[in-house]
């Protein structure tokens, strides 16, 4: 900082001189003059200017300084905040120094500045460089950071910054000043420095407002905002994102974010964005709607913008910073920057007006399908769906008003994608004002005459809108738009059409009609304007009026009915009219208005100014609709026949005809005439039609009629040919059938005459209601109907033509089946021809009954149906359900014994009254008789039985169901209800057979059901029969049989017709073999007797699936004399069982066969019998051959025990093999043999064996060779299992595998298992594995591999050896130190017998175990020798034994443990011990050898030993004395993991542990 240090002189005037300058110098030399001054001076001169120099620059200079520095002042100009934090920011400040004095001076801050506001430190700055200044000011440019020291004081100080428009700083420190090379340190520093504040930055402005989407999170309206804003203040501060939250009247509106915003100075644009959030309450829905509805009506709204928070890095809110931007509150002009126009343009839709005189001019106004378009605001694209419109708005033309419209909210629907708002316009009055009724007059009128009508719209529209915020009410939203409604074109484009006009009433002074017009409106508009009069015009002349009432016209085609009065007879015009009407020519007309057309004087222009013009159309019917003629029976004689002439009557009221005067004509032909007068006129009804019936006098001439005929077959196309042909006939002419193919002369005739046309002329005077009119009328072209009475006609030729063609024709019958007979009746299908029937196609038609005849005599009648004949063919016969009558029952009963007996017959068929319809034509009166052959049934030599089944058997014999069928060489076939015969076996009648139904098809097989019975004869030994019966059907032989008729009851012709038959058959025999399949359910074999090397002992359980002719077989016993064939179906042997007892279900059978020897035949021991052992003993399943046979004892009933030996079996069943044994497993390695066989070990093991099969094998004694393969492979030695029987099934058995330790396997084998390695054993069969040579060569394919797991591991005994231990003591125990213990064994080797011999004393102790740390492992007691049982299977056995406590004298040491065995005892009721046991021991009745069923060896916790209160008297065995060691405290019971073996190494056996717990415990070698 530079200074001028005269300021400081002048000052202080130099007061330290003042009292020199009173004193005046004494007259004496010079002093400068004298030497001595100068050698004085010079000296204390130096001292004095180093002594000034310091004092200036040390004492001087610095209160100068600080009196510069006081008086100098500092003004910041911009002052950049960055990066604020909530302790600090980074602060850059550009300003400047003033009055800092003359001199040139650096200025640097060396320590802290501290900055306060208010009197209260805000925060401290270290402030680097150097600043200059010169000639009095200088610049300042300082950048550091603040640190923020009091954060409250901080925030506050920030939100009055915010709002004010100045504050000032109070800077507090030291400054160094370097000015004329001298630096001057520590200088104070105390400054206030006013700063320009942000002043509430007041000045806003929104240059954009932007609505652009939903927030699709569903928060609400996405805001966009550019705002432009003023700051005054001289700091510029970074915010990152500042957020405000934008409110209107107290009602917050949404948020919006300025994201990496800094705040600079003077003017800028914020870029906001943020949602305008939902509205849930009804105020804030009413607030929204009034700020979006004043922005859209471009009125300034003041929003509030109030800080929320700032967060500089945009993710964490800065707390000073933003408690302060909370109190800042910002006023918010909210205006479009130009006027806004939603609504574009406007269509009104479907208008629709409805008139009435008293509301003229309010006419009742809808509208449907009004459309606006709208436009929303740039950038608004938020989803809105408007809701419900309301409308305020008038009508005018050329700046005149012609009518307003006030509309209340109407339903809407908004389509974004199209910018279009409809709505339907509910009924809403048009106010016209007074001033515009002229103006609405003829808006109307132009609307109504006119093309388009154009017409402004102005007005204002209010809506309720959805949106994301909610439903808002948008209201006064300004639109003027131009619009046009099409006008109604005189009604005239395109002209109205007629299509319908009716006389409805008829008067004495005129007709009435009502009148239907198509009358189309190109127009939108709806008007209901309603009565309106017109008047009819027709050639200028007003013929009567057009009334349509209450006239209602919409948009497209409207049909309106009117009604129109005139008096056709008042003019020529009229009456002109009239005849165009009924003459169906039709005429123009037009329809005018009037001033007068309407009561409503709005319309009373629009309605003068109509003139529609349109066609009348004629009469669409004829008066005449149609005649007819009716040929009478009389008409050929008095040529009278009749006409019906059918009458329309197109009018309303009735017509009368009141007379008729006629000619019909054809041509130049006359066809008749009608004349008459009607006493009773006939009345037709109103819009329908009514017949005059009258005579004809019919022209009947032959000739004419001929010509008529003819006249008209040609005028229709028709050829004549045919009938030419057909009258030739007549003459005996021969004309080909081909001339008449397709050719019907009925319907020749008929059509000839089809479509006659006449002509009819006639006056006729009718009254229409009351209206009277005399009219000539004549009308061409009447269609006149022919029926088939035309047809009367032609008998007179077609008859003599019909009985040529009978006579000359043939019958013949190829089937005739008699159905339902009774004695006096049948029905009969009949299947024939009658041939040569001539050239003609023909029905004939038997209207009386046919007579059949037979030897001269009429045996019956029947009812011929019509049969179709074809020309130069015939007429096939397939007649069904005719019935037939019996007329002579003799007679017939002598015609059936000769038909069933013989090969012919021959029959006479007659009848009269035929009726041949040939050509189409029926021609009556033809009669007919025929002789016809037919075949016979020849005593129906054909019967075959087939299939039989012995469906029962009881006390009347044996009741068979034989499938039988009859061929049958007769023309006639019957249905026999019941048909009854004897069957006899020779001269021997075995019983009755009934046959029920019995079809008889003629010419063909028949298939039927023969109930038979085999009966017990009184006076005949039925067995051989019986025998012989089933011997027969068992070889293959047929039995023969007669079947005598006894008759056939119901039927009289027919019992006596089957009495006279005789049939001839054959009981056939069985068709498929007596025995289908035989299945092995169980089969024991036994190898081991003496005798059962080439015999052994078989017995079985056996089904066997029968196919002998019983529903249920009798069979109670079963032997068997079968060969057993191996699967190549070679003999292994035979089997020979005697009778044995059966189980019968229906077709199948079992017997349990008793035991038997299979003798093995001599060719199958080269080799085929140990064959079949071995593959037995390999495969899966095995394929067993069965041939020979059996022989059976069946229970006949009534017969007794019938026995039929030899019947034949040959079948192949499947069995199951023994797979190898493949699901051998080790269950158990129970002991290990030193001992008995020197130089091997024998390891005794349970293993189980499953047998597939369902055999039963008794093998013996088995020797099995043993080989390892895996980690140790080669031979071990051999396996052998004793006494082996193998169930179907799971087979635990014993094996004792002798390892040859002279082998390499043999001797590393136990190491290698017990060392924890996996082992597979092979156990393969050889030449001495059993006793038996056969039984061992097939063995010897059986190869069985055996797993046994490393260190057996997983392997357990199937249950504890022991349980439920208890000790107690005897009244010698403390002399004796016996205890008695209760105990119940059972065997842990799954069953096998177990023998205790010893317990081993001496070896043999329980080890106290979790009692104390000092008394465990203390023997509880010695096993004796006196513990022996035997257990097996699931047997249980208690014993109660003695055990020594000690086997020498107790101690006084002895006692404290002792001591805490009693109190655990007397505590807990038990004492917890591991067993140390080493028994001798038989098992499975073998050798004795040594067990260990120690705790550790077979995986047993420790065994709870109960003990009473007994226990503690064992105390008194110790001697009184103190003992020598303090007893340890009570254990909690904890058992370790091991226990110190007493077992003695003499014990030769190595036995792996059980894992019946857990954990395995670790192999014991004794």
């Amino acid at each position: 900082m530079a200074f001028d240090i005269r300021e400081e002189d002048e000052d202080h005037h130099h007061d330290e001189f003042d009292e020199y300058e009173d004193v005046k110098p004494t007259e004496r030399p010079k002093f400068y003059k004298r030497r001595k001054f100068w050698y004085f001076c010079i000296p204390n001169a130096i001292v004095v200017l180093i002594v000034a120099v310091i004092l200036a620059l040390y004492v001087i200079m610095p209160k100068i300084a600080q009196g510069l520095m006081n008086k100098a002042t500092i003004n910041f100009d911009a002052i950049d905040i960055t990066n604020p934090s909530a302790t600090s920011m980074d602060i850059a400040m550009v300003g400047n120094m003033e009055h800092t004095g003359p001199f040139s001076a650096d200025i640097s801050f060396p320590d802290t500045v501290y900055v306060s506001w208010n009197g209260i430190e805000l925060g401290t700055t270290d402030i680097p460089g150097t600043s200059k200044a010169s000639g009095g000011h200088g610049s300042l440019n300082l950048a550091s950071s603040f640190i923020v020291t009091n954060a409250t004081a901080f925030t506050e100080f920030s939100s009055y910054m915010l709002n004010a428009d100045s504050f000032v700083w109070h800077l507090q420190g030291k400054l160094n000043v370097k000015a004329l090379s001298h630096t001057v340190k520590g200088l104070t520093l105390s400054k206030d420095i006013t700063v320009k504040a942000f002043n509430g930055l007041s000045n806003i402005k929104i240059e954009k407002f932007s609505l652009p989407g939903d927030d699709p999170s569903g928060k609400g309206i996405i805001v966009e905002i550019d705002t432009s804003v003023f700051n005054p203040s001289s700091i510029q501060m970074y915010m990152g994102s500042l957020t405000l939250a934008i409110s209107y009247k107290d009602v917050l509106m949404g948020y919006v974010t300025s994201s990496n915003l800094t705040m600079v100075r003077g003017q800028q644009t914020m870029n906001m964005k943020g949602v305008l959030i939902p509205q849930n309450t009804t105020e804030g829905l009413a607030v929204t709607s009034e700020m979006m509805s004043r922005y859209i009506g471009n009125i300034m709204t003041n929003t509030t913008a109030t800080g929320v928070d700032v967060k500089p890095d945009g993710v964490n809110s800065l707390k000073w910073l933003s408690d302060a931007v909370k109190n800042l509150k910002l006023t918010v002009p909210l205006q479009s920057p130009t006027p806004l126009t939603l609504i574009k343009a406007l269509n009104l839709g479907a208008l629709g007006l409805v008139f009435t005189p008293p509301t003229a001019y309010e006419p009742i106004t809808t509208s449907t399908g009004v459309t606006a378009n709208y436009s929303l605001p740039d950038g608004f694209g938020f989803k809105i769906q408007f809701q419900q419109v309301s409308n305020t708005f008038a009508l005018s033309r050329g700046g005149v008003t012609i009518a307003n419209l006030n509309s209340s909210y109407n339903p809407s629907t908004s389509d974004m994608a199209t910018s279009t708002l409809t709505f339907n316009l509910l009924a809403t009055p048009l106010l016209v004002p007074d001033a515009s009724h002229v103006a609405f007059q003829e808006f109307n009128r132009d609307l109504t005459v006119g093309a388009d009508l154009p017409f402004d719209v102005v007005g204002q529209a209010s809506v309720y809108a959805n949106t994301s915020i909610g439903v808002v009410n948008l209201v006064n939203i300004p639109f003027n738009a131009s619009t046009q409604l099409s006008g109604l074109q005189s009604l005239a484009n395109p002209a109205p059409t007629i299509t319908s006009l009716q006389v409805v009433s008829g008067s004495t002074t005129g007709l009435t009609m009502a009148i239907s017009v198509i009358i189309v409106n190109p127009s939108s508009i709806s008007l209901n304007a309603g009565d309106v009069v017109l008047s009819l015009m027709y050639k200028g002349v007003n013929l009567g009026t057009v009334t349509m009432p209450n006239l209602a016209i919409v948009p497209g085609a409207n049909t309106v009915q009117t009604s129109s009065t005139i008096d056709p007879a008042k003019s020529p015009e009229g009456i002109e009219l009239l005849n165009l009407y009924t003459s169906g020519v039709g005429a123009p007309v037009s329809i005018a208005g009037t001033p007068t057309s309407t009561a409503v004087e709005s319309l009373s222009l629009a309605f003068g100014a109509l003139n529609i013009e349109t066609q009348m159309p004629g009469l669409q019917s004829k008066l005449l609709a149609s005649a007819s003629l009716v040929v009478l029976d009389t008409t050929i004689v008095n040529g009278l026949a009749q006409t019906t002439v059918t009458v329309n009557n197109p009018f309303v009221p009735p017509m009368t005809i009141l007379s008729i005067d006629s000619k019909i004509t054809y041509g130049d032909l006359s066809v008749g005439t009608v004349t008459s007068t009607f006493a009773s006129p006939p009345v037709i009804p109103g819009t329908g039609q009514g017949t005059i019936t009258a005579a004809l006098a019919m022209n009947t001439n032959a000739h004419d009629l001929v010509s008529l005929i003819q006249a008209q077959a040609v005028k229709n196309g028709l050829s004549t040919a045919a009938f030419d042909g057909l009258l030739s006939l007549q003459t005996g002419g021969n004309p080909p059938a081909s001339l008449f193919a397709g050719f019907n002369v009925a319907d020749f005739t008929l059509k000839a005459m089809a479509g006659l046309v006449v002509d009819i002329t006639m006056t006729t005077t009718v009254k229409v209601g009351d209206y009277q009119v005399t009219m000539p009328y004549a009308q061409t072209g009447v269609t006149t109907n022919t029926d088939q009475s035309l047809l009367k006609l032609l008998p007179i030729v077609g008859t003599p033509i019909a009985q040529v063609l009978v006579d000359q024709s043939i019958l013949a019958f190829d089937a005739i089946n008699i159905l339902s007979p009774t004695d006096t009746s049948f029905q009969t299908d009949i299947n024939g021809a009658i041939s040569n029937t001539g050239p003609l196609d023909a029905q004939i038609a038997f209207p009386n009954p046919v007579v059949v005849s037979y030897d001269g005599k009429a045996i019956g009648s029947m009812m011929m149906p019509t049969v179709n004949a074809t020309a130069d063919k015939g007429a096939p016969l397939d007649l069904n359900g005719v019935a037939f009558t019996i007329t002579d029952t003799t007679a017939y009963t002598d015609f059936t014994v000769f038909a069933l007996n013989n090969a012919k017959f021959n029959w006479t068929i007659s009848t009269t009254g035929v009726v041949v319809n040939a050509v189409g034509a029926p021609i009556p009166g033809v009669s007919m008789t025929k002789t016809v052959t037919l075949d016979g049934f020849n005593k129906l030599a054909g019967l075959q039985l087939g299939v039989y089944t012995i469906d029962t058997i009881d006390n009347e014999g044996l009741h068979l169901n034989i499938a039988a069928s009859l061929q049958n060489p007769s023309t006639i076939g019957m249905v026999i209800p019941v048909s009854q015969f004897n069957t006899m076996y020779g001269p021997v009648v075995l019983g009755p057979a009934v046959v029920n139904g019995l079809a008889l098809v003629p010419h063909s097989k028949s298939d039927f059901s023969l109930q038979a019975t085999i009966a017990p004869n009184a006076g005949q030994d039925m067995t051989p029969i019986l025998q012989g019966i089933f011997h027969n059907a068992l070889s293959n032989t047929s039995t023969p049989m007669t079947a005598v008729g006894t008759g056939a009851p119901g039927v009289a012709w027919l019992d006596t017709a089957i009495k006279s038959l005789t049939l001839s058959t054959a009981l056939p025999p069985l068709s498929a073999p007596p025995i289908g399949a035989v299945s092995i359910d169980a089969m024991s074999l036994d190898f081991v007797c003496d005798t059962c090397v080439t015999k052994p002992i078989a017995s079985s359980s056996i089904t066997a699936t029968t196919n002998l002719p019983f529903k249920v077989a009798p069979i109670k016993k079963l032997s068997q004399n079968i060969q057993v064939l191996d699967k190549n179906r070679a003999i292994i042997g035979v089997l020979q069982t005697p009778y044995a007892d059966c189980v019968v279900n229906g077709n199948t059978v079992s017997t349990t066969t008793p035991p038997s020897e299979l003798v093995i035949d001599e060719s199958a021991l080269n080799g085929i019998y140990s064959t079949f052992i071995g593959d037995l003993a390999s495969e899966v399943t095995y394929t067993l051959g069965l041939r020979g046979t059996a022989d059976s004892q069946l229970d006949l009933g009534p017969f007794g025990t019938v026995e039929i030996k030899g019947i034949p079996l040959d079948v192949e069943t499947p069995m199951a093999g023994l797979n190898n044994l493949a699901g051998m497993k080790y269950i158990y390695q129970v002991n290990s043999d030193f001992l008995s066989q020197p130089g091997f070990i024998v390891l005794q093991s349970i293993i189980q064996i499953h047998n597939p099969t369902n055999l039963t094998l008794n093998l013996g004694n088995l020797d099995l060779a043993t080989a390892a393969t895996g980690a140790v492979s080669g031979p071990l030695g051999s396996s052998t299992i004793a006494n082996l029987t193998l169930s179907p099934g799971d087979n635990m058995i014993v094996s004792g595998t002798a390892l040859d330790q002279s082998l390499p396997a043999g001797a590393a084998f136990l190491g290698s298992l017990f060392g924890g390695t996996n082992q597979n054993l092979v156990l393969t069969g050889f030449d001495k594995t059993s006793s038996n040579a056969q039984l061992n060569a097939g063995l010897a394919a059986m190869k069985s591999e055996l797993f046994i797991p490393g260190g057996l591991a997983g392997l357990t005994l199937s249950q504890p050896p022991y349980l439920n231990w208890s000790l107690k003591t005897t009244p010698t125990t403390n002399t004796d130190l016996i205890l008695m213990a209760t105990a119940t064994f059972q065997t842990p080797f799954y069953g096998f017998p177990l023998q205790m011999l010893s317990p081993g004393p001496g070896f043999s102790v329980a080890q106290v175990i979790g009692v104390s740390f000092t008394a465990d492992g203390t023997t509880l007691f010695n096993f004796l020798d006196d513990l022996t049982y035997t257990v097996q299977g699931t047997e249980q056995v208690t014993v109660t034994f003695g055990v020594q406590m000690k086997s020498s004298p107790l101690t006084v040491d002895d006692k404290p443990l002792w001591q805490d065995i009693v109190s655990f005892g007397q505590t807990n009721g038990y004492i917890p011990v591991n067993f140390q046991l080493l028994a001798q021991m038989i098992f499975d009745n073998g050798i004795v050898n040594d067990f260990d069923l120690s705790n550790l060896s077979v995986g047993l916790p420790p065994t709870n030993i109960a003990v009473g209160a007994d226990f503690a008297s064992i105390l008194g065995a110790f001697p009184n004395a103190t003992p020598s060691a303090t007893p340890s405290a009570t254990s909690t019971g904890a058992v370790p993991s091991t226990v110190p073996s007493t077992i003695p190494s003499v014990i030769t056996s190595v036995i792996p542990s059980a894992t019946l717990s857990a954990t395995p415990s670790a192999t014991t070698t004794a």
